[in-house]
C-alpha cells in the first residue's frame, strides 16, 4: 500500500494533545495531527495542507504515539525481549537528554529535564524521549542537532 494511501486514527494520547496541547506540538504537526480524523488518508491530508513533507510529519506523529494505521498489525509486546540496560548506561542518556534540553529547550527544558531525571527503566526514557525529540526540533537552537542526538541516544539504548 503507498504511503499516501494510508489513512491514520488518533490515539487516546493524540485525542490528549489536542485537548491539552502539553507537548508543544510545532503548527504544522498540530494542524495535521487535528485534521486526522481516521476518514483522511495522507494524500487528502497533503492536499488540505498543501504539504510536501506530510509523510514525514505523519511518521513524527506516529513515532510518537499520537497516531496509528488501524490497518497495520497489532504490535505485539514481549516484555522478557526487552535488552537488560547497564544503570550506567540509562545515566549517560539522561545526561545526553537533560543537558541537551536545558541548552536548548529555556523553561520547558527544565521541567522536561526533571522528568527525566526521575526516569528509572529504560522504556521510561524511550517514553520522553518522543516529547523531548519533538520539543528539540520545535526549538530555535536544538533543531539542528535533534535528529543526530535522537539517534545518539537510540544507539545508546540499543535501539538503532
Amino acid at each position: 500500500m503507498s504511503a499516501l494511501r494510508v489513512t491514520y486514527v488518533k490515539t487516546e494520547a493524540g485525542v490528549r494533545e489536542v485537548a491539552a496541547r502539553s507537548l508543544r506540538l510545532p503548527a504544522n504537526l498540530r494542524r495535521l495531527l487535528i485534521l486526522i480524523d481516521g476518514e483522511r488518508d495522507a494524500a487528502q491530508l497533503a492536499n488540505l495542507l498543501g504539504a510536501d513533507a506530510v509523510a514525514a510529519q505523519l511518521a513524527e506523529l506516529e513515532a510518537a504515539g499520537l497516531i496509528r494505521n488501524p490497518s497495520a498489525p497489532p504490535q505485539v509486546s514481549k516484555p522478557d525481549a526487552a535488552p537488560v540496560v547497564d544503570p550506567s548506561v540509562l545515566q549517560h542518556a539522561r545526561a545526553l537528554m537533560c543537558d541537551s534540553a536545558m541548552r536548548h529547550l529555556g523553561l520547558l527544558g527544565k521541567t522536561l529535564a526533571r522528568e527525566i531525571e526521575s526516569a528509572e527503566s529504560r522504556g521510561e526514557l524511550l517514553s520522553l524521549s518522543a516529547r523531548w525529540h519533538m520539543a528539540m526540533r520545535a526549538s530555535r537552537d536544538g533543531h539542528q542537532e535533534a535528529d543526530v542526538l535522537l539517534g545518539s541516544l537510540r544507539r545508546m539504548l540499543a535501539l538503532a
